[in-house]
């Protein structure tokens, strides 16, 4: 049994549900007889500043029968910014300090650039083989100093690229050797994403089957493109079209959606979801930037014909079998797509079965097999 440390920025908990493919990633790698260990510091700075709630330091989940240990140590932070190297500092101490008390051990899996920062001083100490998920909307290269760049592109032993469009960028900012990169796009768990019946599912929820349902799944801000889907909807200003908003806004950011066909707007355990994308026709994602959507992704699992950006974090998942890509800035160009599905039912359900199709080469269990062996060679 491999024993794999895996370094994040967060893993959910009991309140908090953020970084929910962190959770069902560790989770499909302990079914595969993998035993994992995750490190995710937390901030004090947000929490005492933007009343962030804060979780355990140290919980368990068991799946089948096995443990992952979990470990949220407190850290400080100061943003990205001049003072971002107190950030990087912190992290850094913070995760040498739990890394060494515990079970040593064969591989640390570092989720994102950062985090690979945060892993050199005991990875260097235990002589350890690092490998690192890049999956970032954009690659934070300004933020790792040269001499941190030089070191992990000579020694990362893989990079796990979520998109053609992550390896580029990681190999352009000086942090990865194109030979160690691997484009793995991102997967979904069957056990929690797939197709049910639409018509039980409104029924559920109480949406009439007259209505033409958009769903849209996210954080509430600029980049993952909400407002924009909603200025777009209230622009049709067609009745019988509703909204799914599944999401929060950022920390203590207020603005929320506010189209007046909204039949649900929050946020939802994780393992819920599905039954809320299933009540829709199409889900919407206009985003500005991503490694590669999860949400996505999730939704073709549910056999949901996908609108979403023509930019490149798209390319390796979407084509014009399973979606409509548009100008996530254009708010006609998303209000065109959406009037397209509506009025062409035949177009619709081809895009969400050839969603539905593409999301089983997307499947989680099959993710993990290929990162495995990654670890292994």
């Amino acid at each position: 049994m491999t024993n794999l440390l895996i370094i994040s920025d967060g893993y959910p908990s009991a309140g908090l549900p953020y970084s929910a493919f962190i959770a069902t990633l560790a989770q499909e790698m302990t079914r595969q007889e993998i035993r994992v260990q995750v490190i995710a510091p937390q901030s004090l700075t947000k929490h005492w500043f933007r009343h962030v709630p804060l979780a355990p330091r140290h919980f368990t989940q068991e799946i089948d029968g096995k443990t992952i240990d979990i470990y949220r140590p407190y850290s400080f932070t100061a943003g990205d910014g001049r003072l971002g190297f107190i950030t990087r500092w912190c992290n850094q101490l913070v995760t040498t300090c739990v890394a060494k008390r515990i079970q040593t051990p064969d591989v640390v899996y570092a989720h994102f650039w950062l985090n690979a920062v945060s892993a050199i001083p005991f990875v260097r100490a235990k002589k350890l083989p690092l490998v690192v998920a890049t999956g970032e909307d954009v690659i934070p290269s300004e933020q790792i100093c040269r001499k941190d760049k030089e070191w992990l592109k000579a020694n990362v032993k893989s990079i796990i690229c979520v998109s053609t469009k992550n390896k580029q960028e990681s190999v352009k900012s000086g942090l990865a050797d194109e030979q160690r990169c691997v484009v793995i796009p991102n997967a979904y768990a069957p056990r929690d994403f797939y197709a049910e019946d639409a018509t039980e599912m409104r029924h559920q929820l109480g949406i009439k089957e007259t209505n033409f349902v958009v769903a849209f799944c996210g954080r509430f801000n600029e980049r993952k493109g909400v407002f924009r889907l909603d200025a777009a909807l209230k622009q049709l200003n067609d009745t019988h079209i509703k909204a799914i908003y599944i999401g929060s806004p950022m920390d203590n950011c207020k603005d929320e959606p506010d189209y007046n066909g909204i039949v649900f707007k929050g946020q939802l355990p994780h393992n819920e979801i599905a039954h809320y994308l299933n009540a829709a026709d199409v889900f919407v994602l206009p985003s500005l930037a991503e490694g590669c959507p999860n949400s996505v992704i999730e939704a073709m699992a549910c056999g949901l014909p996908i609108i979403s950006s023509d930019l490149p974090f798209n390319d390796d998942i979407l084509d014009e079998k399973n979606s409509l890509r548009v100008n996530p800035t254009d708010l006609e160009d998303i209000s065109k797509a959406i009037c397209c599905l509506k009025n062409d039912r035949t177009l619709c359900l081809q895009l969400g079965e050839g969603a539905f199709n593409k999301a089983q080469t997307l499947r989680i269990e099959e993710r993990v097999k290929r990162i495995r062996a990654c670890f292994e060679s």
